[in-house]
């Protein structure tokens, strides 16, 4: 090897060599510095371990589980550790004493690494746990199912809800298999925790109906209860009969199993408009009041029968108290009142007593808007046959003059009590409850008695002679409806009225507010009309 000598450092050089020597004193010390100092900081942090546990391992999804981290040593009190899921936390946990925990129900099926980590705090080194292999199964479920209408009718609509619970928590999801014995009628997907399926084409018999949940990847399936649905093949007869030279047309429902001496409802409608099928008492007879459903849950004759037809107007009304004048074309039938709807209804309610054998002390009268006028007419003019009435919409009487006075039928004399159960909406424009207003029939201006008039008669001692009142309060208050002030009704959570005890032959009077409501004929009420009816029978030695 060639080694050239350059000589001896001349002067000019060791200036240069002077710098250069400082400098790289300079940066070995400030490395030894560093060192030292990262050497000082790390002696500084104290070591941590943590360890995870979990409280219940294997689990089923939806159910509590609670993960518990041990930082040792044991870090300040309020310090954090998170828990995670794989890379996805899942939530965290504060230090008590150097344990935090973490509960969850919302961990899904199958296994899930579960990790917790505490992160330094300056003074304690971070650390992460062990990984925990959570186990977690599908949970169990159970189905409930029920019937909108038990039983119903053969063609009626029905609907069955399945209800799928799980067994701790979360939202079950998939779907659901209706089915009668083995036959599937359908499948639903669930909607929150519930399927519907409506059917109209149930066979007549008990056909016994249950609702399957499939199942998913979190919820095991289930089978409902069985649910024996009773659908009803009852008989539906349209007859008439000539009264006053008349001919008068009705509809008589015979549900499947009637006992041996049944009761009997009659349901006088509304006016009707029939400009296009005119005299045709059909589309009269046949409307639907959801009488027929709790027909066949009570064994009792269903009977909708026909007013009169007015060919100038088109219209079919019932001839209650004082309204004549709405019947031109029916004057001269030789009656006091023309048409005689209350003649009409006591021989149909006489032949059909005789020709299906019918309890004489359970024949009651039910009616809407006009027809409900009638039934309160039928209450005293027929008040030897009928026991009860439940007027819906529908007072007293109707009278060409504006009151004062109010008219007021003489009932018969000895009077056989009736029990009343009257109803009206609040909103009704078309018999208004409480001021006297108008209404129309076949374009005959009429004024309505109010609710209290029709209320005080049923109760005073003329008729029923009450004697104990729910409430002191009146039904209407400065010519509006009252009912925020009058009493609770039993059984009726919302509704408001009065009820008269105390009467003649324990009887019952009662008023009921349909608050909110207008003209209308609620068939959710119909239930509630029947239990009044039948718990108001007409007593053994009041029948005259």
């Amino acid at each position: 090897m060639d080694v050239t000598d350059y000589g001896p450092v001349g002067e000019r050089d060791r200036p240069y060599l002077a710098n250069s020597e400082a400098r790289i004193r300079m940066k070995t010390a400030t490395i030894l510095i560093t060192l030292l100092l990262a050497s000082s900081l790390c002696a500084a942090l104290t070591s941590t371990t943590t360890t995870l546990t979990s409280s219940l391992n294997p689990s089923t999804y939806g159910q509590a589980v609670t993960f518990t981290a041990v930082v040792s040593p044991a870090p300040p009190d309020g310090e954090t550790v998170s828990f995670l899921a794989g890379k996805k936390v899942l939530g965290t946990g504060t230090l008590s004493g150097g344990t935090a925990n973490f509960t969850s129900s919302t961990l899904g099926t199958g296994t899930d690494k579960i990790k917790a980590e505490y992160t330094s705090d300056g003074t304690y080194g971070g650390s992460a746990s062990n990984t925990v292999s959570q186990g977690v199964g599908a949970a169990s479920t159970t189905t409930t199912l029920v019937s909108s209408l038990n039983p119903s009718a053969v063609g009626q609509s029905v609907t069955f809800t399945a209800t799928v619970a799980p067994e701790y928590s979360g939202t079950v999801t998939g779907k659901v298999s209706f089915y009668n014995g083995s036959n599937q009628l359908g499948r639903v997907l669930l909607s929150g925790d519930a399927a519907t399926y409506t059917t109209t084409s149930l066979p007549a018999g008990t056909d016994p109906i249950t609702a399957v949940y499939g199942g998913s990847s979190s919820f095991t399936g289930s089978t409902s209860n069985v649910v024996d649905q009773m659908v009803n093949s009852g008989t539906t007869i349209d007859s008439s009969m000539t009264w006053d030279g008349i001919t008068r047309y009705y509809e008589v429902y015979l549900p499947a199993n009637l006992p041996a001496n049944p009761p009997m409802v009659l349901m006088l409608h509304g006016t009707q408009t029939t400009k296009t099928t005119g005299d045709d008492p059909q589309p009269v007879i046949s409307i639907n009041w959801g009488w027929q459903p709790v027909a066949d849950q009570n064994g009792f004759i269903l009977v909708q029968p026909a007013s009169t037809y007015d060919p100038n107007t088109s219209q079919w009304n019932w001839n209650a108290y004082f309204m004549d004048a709405a019947f031109p074309y029916a004057q001269g039938c030789g009656a006091t009142d023309c048409p005689d709807d209350s003649g009409f209804l006591g021989a149909l309610i006489v032949n059909l007593t005789a020709q299906y054998n019918v309890n004489g002390n359970m024949v009651y009268v039910a009616g809407f808007s006009s027809g409900a006028q009638m039934a309160e007419r039928v209450g005293v003019d027929l008040s030897n046959l009928v026991a009860a009435i439940v007027p819906a919409s529908g007072q007293l009487e109707g009278q060409q003059s504006a009151p004062p006075p109010v008219l007021t039928p003489t009932p018969p004399n000895p009077f056989p009590p009736v029990s009343v159960q009257e109803w009206h909406g609040t909103d009704d424009n078309n018999l208004p409850p409480c001021n006297y207003g108008t209404t129309k029939y076949s374009g005959v201006t009429f004024y309505v008695d109010t609710v209290d008039d029709t209320f005080n008669y049923w109760t005073g001692t003329s008729t029923n002679a009450c004697t104990a009142f729910q409430t002191a309060a009146t039904l209407c208050l400065n010519d509006a409806p009252n009912n925020a002030n009058d009493a609770p009704t039993p059984g009726m959570p919302g509704l408001t009225g009065n009820v008269a005890t105390g009467c003649a032959g324990n009887v019952t009077v009662q008023f009921i507010w349909e608050p909110g409501v207008a003209h209308n004929w609620q068939q959710e009420y119909v239930g509630a009309r029947w239990q009044f009816f039948a718990a108001n029978p007409k007593q053994a030695a009041e029948k005259r």
